[in-house]
């Protein structure tokens, strides 16, 4: 084994000790069996302890990829939270954060939030079905790849005030259209990228170190093609196997 093996051994070992003692320190114990809350001050608590601790996470996306959490709130929208990624930002509508504990190793200890779908802001301009058939002739192909990943990723926007979104396009031009005089009008000084994840889907954080996080086909987002028992169910099985091959 060289050094970088060495040393990767040990960051491993010691981050998945750290993610032991976050989820004692989050649950006043280590859980036996799978907690799930529903409550969203509590979900927006764990979920800062989880982006906040030493224990170094990865959150996967449900259309697929992942970020790591750094922290949580309440968003400027009604009943809906804003997850941030180191300066990324997403807006969910949440139904659920559960905890599932999978075995003895925190390995294979995850979290899985459940969000739910909710309105579009009405920034971007919507088809019914038997017309996208007849438009999609006509539109750019960057119309079209822009329509595409909303399906799965939800909608970029530029959030120029609380709330308050336009087209994510300002943010290249850095103006929102012009004064009377013809002059640029800036974008306000907190203006900001916000994903609004309106289509809904699963998140699920595992500790960064985690096998699960080695494994670079999870990045497609099995996890959120199949209910929370079939995913559970899924490392369960990872996990016995692992056992029974030793």
């Amino acid at each position: 084994m060289d050094e970088y093996q060495e040393r990767y051994k040990k960051e491993r070992e010691e981050q998945l000790s750290l993610w032991k003692e976050m989820t004692e320190e989050i649950f006043g114990e280590l859980p036996n069996d799978s907690i799930k809350i529903t409550d969203r001050n509590r979900i927006v608590e764990v979920l800062n302890a989880v982006g906040k601790s030493k224990a170094s996470n990865h959150t996967f996306m449900p259309s697929g990829g992942g970020l790591d959490i750094t922290s949580a709130r309440f968003s400027d929208e009604i009943g809906k939270l804003e997850l941030d990624f180191g300066g990324s930002y997403i807006i969910v509508y949440p139904e659920s954060l559960t905890f599932h504990p999978v075995g003895d190793d925190p390995d294979w200890w995850y979290f899985r939030l459940n969000t739910m779908p909710f309105e579009r802001s009405g920034v971007y301009e919507e088809f019914e079905k038997e017309e996208e058939q007849v438009e999609q002739v006509f539109k750019s192909t960057i119309e079209q790849s822009v329509e595409e990943q909303m399906k799965y990723s939800g909608e970029e926007v530029l959030e120029i005030e609380a709330g308050q979104y336009v087209d994510r396009g300002f943010w290249d031009i850095q103006h929102i259209g012009h004064d009377e005089n013809g002059e640029p009008i800036p974008l306000p000084e907190n203006a900001r990228i916000v994903t609004r994840k309106f289509n809904g889907g699963a998140f699920v954080t595992f500790s960064k170190y985690s096998i699960y996080n080695q494994v670079s086909s999870t990045y497609d987002g099995r996890h959120a093609k199949v209910n929370d028992e079939k995913f559970h169910q899924y490392i369960v099985e990872i996990v016995e196997g692992l056992k029974a091959s030793k």
